[in-house]
C-alpha cells in the first residue's frame, strides 16, 4: 500500500481540500478521490520528490503538436482493428518525443496486465493534458475510442496551430527588444566607462544627465550578477508561490485584468472553454463532468476556478449559460452563443463555432497588439540612444565652451 499527498477541489461548494490517500497505485488513489466528489489538482506519492518537483515547476509536458500526431495514429490503427496493446507499442516506437514514448511503453505494459488505457496513461503521464486523459476514459466507456482520438487529433492540431501563429506574430518585436537590450548593455558596460574616465580628467562638474548615465553604468558593471540573480530568484519564487491557492488565484486574475494582454488572455480562455467542452461532449461526457474537466484544463487558473464555481448550480439543474452569466468571467458573446446552443439542442456544434471564432480573435488581437508594440519599442530605443548621446556630448560642449 502506497501513500499519496493530494490537493483537490470539492465538486460541491468548490472548497480547497488537501490530504493523504492510501492506495496500491496512483490511478486507484485518483479513482477513490473522484468517487468522493473531489477534483484532483495535484497528487504525488510520498517520497517521490523528483516527480513532485517536476509538477511544481511545470516540467515534462508533452507538446500539443506531438499529441495531435499521436492521436491521429491511434485513430488510424484502432480503426484498422489492431488491439490496444499492439497499438501502444507501435506508436511508442514511432514517436520522437522521448517522454511520450516512455509513457506509451509503460501504458502498454499496464494495459497488457488488465488495466484500462485511461488509468494507465493517467498513472504514467503526468505531462499529459487532463482533456486527453478524460476523453480517452469516456471513449473507453462508450466504445468509441477511434472517434475520440480523431477528435482529439483535430483539437490538439488546432490548438497547436493557433499558438504557433501567436508566437510567429511575436517574433519580430521580441527580436527587436532583445537587440535593443544587448546594444544598450554593450554601451553601458563597455563604452560609457571609457568616456567616464575622459570626463574625470576634465576637472569640471558634469551635467546631471551625464552623472546619472555614469552612475548607471557603474552599477551595471559591478552589480549585473546581482540583478541576474534577483530576476532568477523572482521567477523561481513566483513558480513556487503559485502553489499557494490564494496567490495563484490573484496572479492569474492579474493576467486577465492587465490592459491589452488581459483581453487576449480572456479570449484565449473562451477558446479553450469552448474547444475543450466540444471534445468532452463529443466523447460522451455529461455536461457537469465536461465542465469539471474543462475547468482543470484551463491555462489561466482564475478562469478555471470560475468554471469550477458553477458546478454546484449545474448539478442542481440550472442551464450552463445561466451559470456562466452569474459568474460573469467569460466574454458575453461566448455566454450568449452557449445559451443559443442549449436552446437549439446543438451545444456541441455551437462550442466548435465559439472555439473557432475566439481562435481567430486571439490571432487578430495579438497581431494588432504587436503592430502597436513595434513602433513603441523603436521610440523607447531612440529615447535611450538620445539620452546616452546627450550625456556624452554635453560635457564636451561644456569643455569647448570653456576653452573658447
Amino acid at each position: 500500500m502506497k501513500t499519496f499527498n493530494y490537493s483537490a477541489r470539492a465538486l460541491e461548494g468548490g472548497g480547497q481540500v488537501t490530504g493523504v490517500a492510501e492506495a496500491n497505485t496512483r490511478e486507484e488513489a485518483l479513482r477513490q478521490l473522484r468517487d468522493n466528489g473531489l477534483i484532483v489538482e495535484q497528487i504525488s506519492e510520498v517520497g517521490d520528490s523528483k516527480r513532485d518537483l517536476d509538477l511544481r515547476l511545470g516540467g515534462g509536458k508533452t507538446k500539443e503538436k506531438e499529441l495531435s500526431i499521436t492521436c491521429n495514429q491511434f485513430a488510424i490503427l484502432l480503426q484498422a482493428g489492431l488491439p490496444i496493446t499492439r497499438t501502444l507499442e507501435l506508436i511508442a516506437n514511432q514517436t520522437e518525443d522521448k517522454t511520450l514514448q516512455k509513457v506509451l511503453k509503460e501504458a502498454a505494459d499496464e494495459v497488457a496486465a488488465g488495466y484500462s488505457l485511461a488509468d494507465s496513461l493517467e498513472k504514467h503521464g503526468d505531462g499529459l493534458p487532463t482533456t486527453f486523459i478524460e476523453s480517452v476514459r469516456a471513449g473507453e466507456e462508450s466504445g468509441s475510442l477511434d472517434t475520440v482520438f480523431r477528435r482529439l487529433s483535430t483539437y490538439f492540431e488546432k490548438s497547436s496551430r493557433t499558438k504557433a501563429k501567436v508566437k510567429s506574430a511575436m517574433i519580430y518585436p521580441t527580436f527587436v527588444m532583445v537587440i535593443a537590450v544587448v546594444v544598450v548593455a554593450i554601451i553601458m558596460i563597455f563604452a560609457v566607462p571609457v568616456f567616464s574616465q575622459t570626463f574625470e580628467g576634465m576637472g569640471q562638474e558634469l551635467p546631471a544627465i551625464t552623472q546619472f548615465v555614469v552612475a548607471s553604468s557603474d552599477f551595471w558593471v559591478h552589480w549585473w550578477w546581482l540583478v541576474a540573480l534577483l530576476i532568477f530568484a523572482a521567477v523561481i519564487g513566483v513558480k513556487l508561490a503559485k502553489q499557494n491557492d490564494a496567490f495563484h488565484l490573484k496572479w492569474s486574475e492579474l493576467g486577465i485584468r492587465i490592459p491589452v494582454l488581459g483581453r487576449i488572455n480572456t479570449m484565449n480562455a473562451a477558446s479553450q472553454y469552448a474547444g475543450t467542452m466540444s471534445v468532452m461532449m463529443s466523447a460522451g461526457l455529461p455536461i457537469v463532468k465536461a465542465v469539471a474537466v474543462t475547468a482543470r484544463s484551463m491555462t489561466n487558473y482564475y478562469m478555471g476556478r470560475s468554471l469550477e464555481n458553477i458546478l454546484p448550480d449545474l448539478e442542481a439543474g440550472k442551464p450552463l449559460a445561466a451559470c456562466l452569466r452569474a459568474e460573469n468571467k467569460l466574454p458575453e458573446l461566448a455566454i450568449e452563443m452557449t445559451a443559443v446552443g442549449e436552446q437549439t439542442g446543438s451545444l456541441e456544434t455551437t462550442m466548435e463555432v465559439i472555439s473557432e471564432y475566439y481562435d481567430n480573435e486571439v490571432e487578430t488581437s495579438t497581431s494588432r497588439a504587436m503592430s502597436i508594440l513595434e513602433p513603441m519599442i523603436i521610440v523607447v530605443l531612440a529615447l535611450i540612444v538620445f539620452v546616452l548621446l546627450l550625456s556624452v556630448y554635453l560635457p564636451l560642449f561644456g569643455m569647448y565652451g570653456g576653452v573658447s
